[in-house]
């Protein structure tokens, strides 16, 4: 039924959540666990790897931006990595490429 698959490990000592699929609104109650689990155990910021990603509906992006506000309030970051073309499209037409922080990995022999 879900085609958003996830898994989590460590990225400088934080969390990093790895996206694979598509996330849309009948997985947010998945996804916003996912996020308030990584945010809890966070000690300065939440690491969001949409490399995997397919698809990004409204809502999806709506989750993050709630999180990316929770996180700050509590003084830590959200850093969305290595975003697929369609999420990377998606932050563009929205602009919140230019509030959310993005960073983009180097490929392997850079």
């Amino acid at each position: 039924m879900f085609d958003l698959h996830f898994h989590t490990d460590l990225r400088e000592g934080d969390p990093r959540i790895v996206l694979a699929g598509s996330c849309r609104e009948y997985s947010l109650d998945r996804f916003n666990e996912i996020m308030k689990t990584s945010s809890e155990q966070a000690t300065k910021t939440v690491y969001l790897d949409l490399s995997q990603t397919k698809l990004l509906d409204s809502a999806s992006l709506g989750t993050i931006v709630s999180h990316f506000n929770l996180l700050r309030a509590q003084g830590k970051r959200l850093i969305l990595l290595n975003p697929s073309a369609s999420c990377r499209h998606l932050l563009e037409i929205t602009s919140l490429n230019r509030v959310l922080t993005i960073e983009t990995d180097p490929a392997p022999g850079e």
